[in-house]
């Protein structure tokens, strides 16, 4: 089977879809921008400007191509500025699908491919035929993950590339609808809409006046304790109806029907209620496995399990791909894990605790950060020095908490993390993963005696390190890096 081809173009359709990307990068921002200000001249002239950039955008669909040769894959687009990628296969990190109400009215996807080399996809090919979105995917599967060379028979081959998966997760819609309640994901938007809206004299004006009519009819100049009680009670209550609403919706737009399956040696992830995304992770790719709770998770006996793969792709730069499973019983989760990492002997983790002392230095800090936000009221308002000496107790229990759960687990296979106390964290890294062990300590480190270490990956947050083990002796550390820097140089890395 002849590989190579003489080039591939975009779709007949995709200028529509460049277009309407363009719209909503582009111009529907600056829009809203205007929505919640004055929305003078000046407003317009960039409209327009942005308008004349997205129309560039959509010509760029006459000079996109690419090409799927012997052992990667090509793709040249560029208008005055030309450029040319070559990804091999055994390079991809991720191949996603993405799938509109739109896209499958004309029977069309997007692709985006993958690999560990930055925070951008390597291509977002928009759009294809479904027909060609399967041959890529399974050019790439083919080619990127079994080595052709030694399989007699080509047609066994494409028999197993085409076996049914089996299922290890899925959710229903009352675990759709759970998730939803617990993750409040509409508080960012309806904060955005809200800060939007305040700031146009209009929509503000409209707002005062609803207000002062409204307050006006109830009379509350009248209201006794219990009125402004039952009343504070009943508005806070409507928030929360209101966010918690909000927050399912847009749990069933982006989980509905999530399923994830175990195809050969990738992950195959599929969710969305009008766009369908559909995404294959090599279980390979994998390079962290984050379990989340808080308090409405424990309440539900429930917890969240994310994963980090190498690239750092983002939501505001392709399509984004970390769930292994949004919400799952606390009892299936580890066996969900261990499926998916069967090497790893999970029954085999010691957990070592932090120093005993260390809770006088989360006592510290904690107290500091409140002192500090505290300072302004008590200089103008003396009485708001009692806060603070009420909250003291809180810190301490807090402090003490803190210490007690976290803790960290290392053996021949994985080091481990976990920290937090209302909102809990259990973070897990596969030795042949690690990239990089860093050693640090503060001047209040060297002056407790004590130091942190902390491990990175390809898929490491660079703003928020997942394994930064704090507080332990300065002797401890140092031990500890040595030994996971010996176990490290014996392993062998993989991406």
């Amino acid at each position: 089977m002849d590989l190579k081809t003489a080039g591939y173009r975009l779709h007949n359709v995709s200028p529509l879809f460049l277009f309407i990307e363009a719209i909503k990068k582009s111009v529907l921002p600056l829009l809203i921008g205007i929505v919640g200000t004055s929305g003078d001249k000046q407003d317009f002239i960039i409209i327009a400007i942005a308008a004349f950039a997205s129309v560039v955008t959509i010509i760029q669909f006459w000079f996109y191509h690419y090409w799927l040769e012997d052992d990667r894959l090509v793709v040249k687009e560029g208008i005055l500025f030309k450029s040319l990628r070559q990804v091999p296969y055994e390079r991809i990190q991720n191949v996603n699908v993405e799938k509109n109400v739109l896209h499958r009215l004309l029977n069309v996807a997007t692709l985006q491919i993958e690999s560990a080399s930055g925070v951008k996809p390597e291509a977002v090919i928009r759009v294809i035929s479904n027909d060609q979105v399967s041959y890529i995917q399974r050019i790439i599967k083919q080619r990127g993950q079994v080595p052709v060379e030694g399989v007699e028979d080509e047609s066994a081959l494409e028999e197993e590339l085409d076996s049914d998966p089996s299922v290890l997760y899925q959710m229903n819609n009352q675990d759709v609808t759970t998730y939803g309640f617990i993750s409040h994901k509409a508080l960012v938007p309806i904060g955005i809409v809200g800060s939007i809206l305040s700031q146009n004299d209009f929509y503000r004006a409209k707002f005062i006046n609803f207000m002062q009519k409204f307050v006006g009819d109830l009379h509350v100049e009248r209201w006794e304790l219990a009125q402004w009680v039952i009343y504070s009670l009943g508005f806070s209550l409507l928030m929360l109806v209101t966010i918690w609403l909000s927050s399912i919706a847009l749990a069933f737009l982006k989980l509905y029907q999530f399923k994830l399956s175990h195809v050969d040696k990738n992950l195959n992830a599929e969710m969305g209620l009008l766009t369908k995304i559909t995404a294959n992770i090599p279980v390979k790719r994998i390079q962290l496995i984050k379990i989340k709770h808080s308090p409405l998770h424990r309440y539900f006996k429930r917890v969240s399990i994310k994963m980090e793969t190498a690239g750092g792709v983002t939501e505001q730069s392709g399509i984004l791909m970390n769930w292994i499973a949004p919400l799952i019983s606390r009892s299936k989760a580890q066996n969900l894990v261990s499926q998916i990492q069967p090497e790893v002997d999970w029954n085999d983790i010691n957990w070592q605790p932090l120093e005993a002392r260390a809770w006088k230095r989360v006592f510290k800090r904690v107290m500091f950060f409140l002192l500090l936000a505290t300072t302004p009221l008590i200089y103008f308002y003396h009485q708001w020095g009692l806060l603070l000496l009420l909250l003291t107790p809180l810190v301490y229990i807090y402090a003490k908490a803190y210490v007690n759960k976290a803790g960290y687990a290392i053996n021949a296979e994985i080091i481990a993390y976990r920290h937090g106390v209302m909102f809990h964290t259990l973070s897990v890294v596969k030795t042949a993963k690690i990239q990089n062990i860093s050693y640090m300590q503060t001047p209040f480190d060297r002056r407790n005696g004590m130091a942190r270490f902390t491990v990175d990956t390809a898929g490491s947050n660079p703003v928020v390190q997942d394994i930064n083990v704090h507080y332990l002796d300065t002797a401890k550390v140092k031990a500890l890096m040595g030994e996971l820097s010996e176990r490290v140089s014996r392993a062998k890395f993989v991406w």
